[in-house]
């Protein structure tokens, strides 16, 4: 009886999967029995800084305009195994390209937020923020004054003015 000799893939591959999924990584096969899967060995995205190119939105909802600086937070690498049956196609690709391709497939929490300088609001200070409300204050309080009011908390129309209000609304 002769062993049946079986292919063998080693190397760096994106694998598109069933289900529009691709995984990216070092694959090898590996028998269990009669079964043969592929092993994807995704390896980990470490933190990095990087600058949009396009504009878009962070995870919270932020509108980040092109040209912002971000942090994008570490993702820890995995292993997966994958059925024959369910492997579509597979690219061999040499390891920068792979390792290229786990940085744009990846989602990545982004950390931190930094704003072109021509679309970053201007620095203010608590100090800053606390005059602007004083002068709010101010300006509301001198407009609240008039000296034409007189004390009986109603809304100061005259009868004229309620006569001419009761002609046009019909009473």
């Amino acid at each position: 009886m002769t062993e049946i000799q079986q292919a063998k893939f080693d190397g760096w591959a994106i694998v598109d999967v069933l289900g529009h999924q691709r995984y990216v990584g070092y694959v090898t096969t590996e028998a269990y029995g009669q079964a043969v899967l592929f092993r994807i060995d995704v390896p980990a995205l470490d933190e990095r800084n990087r600058v949009t190119k396009r504009p878009g939105y962070a995870g919270d909802g932020r509108y980040l305009p092109a040209g912002t600086t971000v942090v994008e937070g570490a993702v820890a690498g995995y292993t997966k195994l994958i059925g024959a049956g369910s492997i579509y196609a597979i690219t061999p690709c040499t390891k920068e390209a792979a390792l290229e391709a786990v940085e744009q497939a990846q989602p990545r929490p982004l950390m931190q937020v930094v704003l072109p300088p021509e679309k970053a609001l201007p620095q203010t200070t608590a100090t800053d923020d606390l005059d602007e409300q004083q002068r709010r204050n101010a300006a509301y309080d001198d407009a609240c004054d008039d000296t034409d009011a007189d004390d009986d908390d109603d809304d100061d129309a005259t009868g004229e003015e309620l006569r001419e209000f009761d002609d046009i609304d019909g009473g």
